[in-house]
């Protein structure tokens, strides 16, 4: 019987999460055709943005990188900015309170992983 590695289950789920991350990114409307849900752009963007948020941090642990918490925080930093991109670009069309809200909060997200990135850096020699 065949039984996958940890690593080779884990990068076929992610091979999983690059094919959503470009049918949700690339052909939203497409893919709304095909399901119950229907279209909902925001919603598809979101989606998409975390099936990069994930890719980002577990590739980074995957490929081998020393610090896993190191790497879900760059996986985080993406997460935040691209959502702080979506709610910002949804508070300039609409003016609703809940996106500017979540722009601002998804911005002081990437301020703080960012900062922490900068300055928590581990020494070459402990790699």
């Amino acid at each position: 019987m065949y039984r996958p590695t940890v690593r080779s289950a884990t990068l076929t789920w992610l091979a999983g999460t690059s094919a959503a991350l470009v049918v949700q990114g690339v052909f939203p409307e497409k893919f709304a055709t095909t399901t119950a849900w229907g279209s909902n752009p925001g919603w598809q963007r979101e989606i998409a943005i975390w099936n990069l948020g994930t890719l980002v941090a577990a590739g980074a642990i995957v490929a081998g990188d020393g610090d896993p918490v190191r790497a879900q925080l760059r996986g985080l930093a993406v997460l935040s900015a691209l959502f702080g991109v979506n709610h910002a670009v949804a508070a300039a069309q609409s003016g609703k309170p809940g996106n500017v809200t979540w722009a601002v909060i998804n911005g002081a997200g990437v301020v703080s992983a960012l900062a922490t990135l900068a300055i928590d850096r581990p020494s070459r020699r402990s790699r």
